[in-house]
C-alpha cells in the first residue's frame, strides 16, 4: 500500500526548520528499527555517528552509507548534539546513559538524550532527573510502525518532555516521522505507546482466533480477511501484518515477539498502578509468554497466532491440519 505524503496537521510539531535544530547525531541501537532510522538520518542529510551496540555489521553498512563508527556512547556523545537510543527495554537505555561508557561519562554538557525506545513511563521521569543534574536533557519519543516505516520515514512518534527540548530535536523528528503527536510531559508518550500497543497485541489474538475458526471450517482464509477488511472488523493488523505472515505462515524476525511480551507487561504492570482493571490485555501478556521458550521469541509477534494454528489443527495459510504443514 503506497504511503500518504507527510501529514502536517496541527497535532503534529512543527517540521524541520524551526528553532535551533542540531545537526550531529548519534544513533545507539541498530536493531530492525535503529538501522533503518539511521539511514534515513543520514539521507536526511545529517552528520550521523552509530554505536555498534549489539549489530557490527550494521554499524559498517552505515559506515557505508556516510556515518561514523564509534567505540563507546561516551565517545559518541562527545561527538554529537543528541544521542538517538533505539535499544529494547529500560535496563539497555540505563546502560546507554549511565553505564561505565555511556553518555553520563562524555564529559559534555548541553546533550539532549532522545530515547525512542518502549519503556516503562516511570523509569523514563526517574532517568530525566538525574540526567537533568548532570546537564543533560531528555525527550521521550516511543514510535510506531515498524521496519518498513522506518526505512522511509512515515513513523508515527509520540513526544513527551519540555517544550523547549522537543523544539530542539523538532528536525530529526520530522525526518523519520509522518505523524507526531506531542503528549504532554515525560512518560505521557510512553503511556500513548503502551495503549497503542496493548491494542495490537490483542487485536493479533483476535485475528488469529477468526482466522483459525475460519480456516477450520472450510473458508478460504484469504478471501475471509477481504470480507472482514471490507466489513466492521478490519483493522491495520489484519491489512498488514496477517498477510505479510499468517497467512504465509513465515514468521521471520519482524517486531520481535519478545518485545510484545515486554510491552504487554508494561502495561500489567501500569494498569495494576492506575487501577484500572484489563482482563483482555492480561490473557494476551499470558499468550505471548506461551511463545517465550524457544526460538518463537525472537520471530515476528505474529508468531502468537501458531498457538490457536497448533490447538486446532489447522494451518491458516493453507487450511491443512497443522502437522501436515511442518
Amino acid at each position: 500500500m503506497p504511503e500518504s505524503p507527510k501529514d502536517t496537521t496541527t497535532t503534529e510539531t512543527e517540521q524541520a526548520g524551526s528553532g535551533s535544530a542540531p545537526h550531529r547525531l548519534a544513533v545507539v541501537g541498530l536493531g530492525a528499527m535503529g538501522a533503518p532510522m539511521a539511514a534515513v538520518l543520514l539521507g536526511a542529510g545529517f552528520d550521523v555517528t552509530v554505536v555498534a551496540h549489539r549489530r557490527r555489521e550494521a554499524a559498517e553498512a552505515l559506515a557505508a552509507q556516510g556515518a561514523k563508527i564509534a567505540d563507546s556512547v561516551a565517545d559518541a556523545a562527545r561527538a554529537a548534539d543528541v544521542v538517538i537510543s533505539l535499544v529494547p527495554d529500560l535496563p539497555q537505555l540505563l546502560e546507554v546513559a549511565e553505564g561505565p561508557e555511556g553518555l553520563i561519562h562524555s564529559g559534555r554538557t548541553g546533550l539532549t538524550l532522545l530515547t525512542m525506545s518502549t519503556v516503562a513511563p516511570d523509569g523514563v521521569i526517574a532517568l530525566a532527573e538525574r540526567l537533568n543534574s548532570a546537564g543533560i536533557r531528555v525527550v521521550d519519543a516511543p514510535v510506531s510502525g515498524g521496519p518498513v516505516r522506518a526505512a522511509d520515514g512515515t513513523l508515527t512518534i509520540m513526544v513527551g518532555g519540555e517544550e523547549q527540548d522537543v523544539e530542539h530535536v523538532s528536525g530529526v523528528l520530522s525526518a523519520l516521522g509522518q505523524r507526531i503527536f506531542r503528549t504532554g510531559g515525560l512518560g505521557s508518550s510512553q503511556v500513548a505507546k503502551l495503549c497503542n500497543n496493548i491494542l495490537t497485541a490483542t487485536i493479533m489474538v483476535a485475528n488469529a482466533e477468526a482466522l483459525t475458526l475460519g480456516a477450520k471450517a472450510g473458508l478460504d482464509p484469504a478471501q475471509l480477511r477481504e470480507i472482514v477488511l471490507a466489513s466492521s472488523g478490519g483493522s491495520t493488523v489484519l491489512d498488514t501484518w496477517v498477510p505479510r505472515n499468517v497467512l504465509r505462515d513465515e514468521y521471520e524476525p519482524g517486531f520481535a515477539l519478545r518485545l510484545m511480551y515486554k510491552d504487554a507487561g508494561l502495561v500489567r504492570d501500569l494498569a495494576r498502578r492506575t487501577g484500572v482493571p484489563m482482563p483482555l490485555a492480561n490473557l494476551a501478556h499470558e499468550l505471548y509468554g506461551f511463545c517465550m521458550q524457544g526460538p518463537g521469541a525472537d520471530l515476528d509477534y505474529s508468531f502468537v497466532s501458531t498457538l490457536l494454528q497448533d490447538a486446532a489443527d489447522v494451518t491458516v495459510a493453507t487450511g491443512r491440519p497443522r502437522h501436515q504443514s511442518r
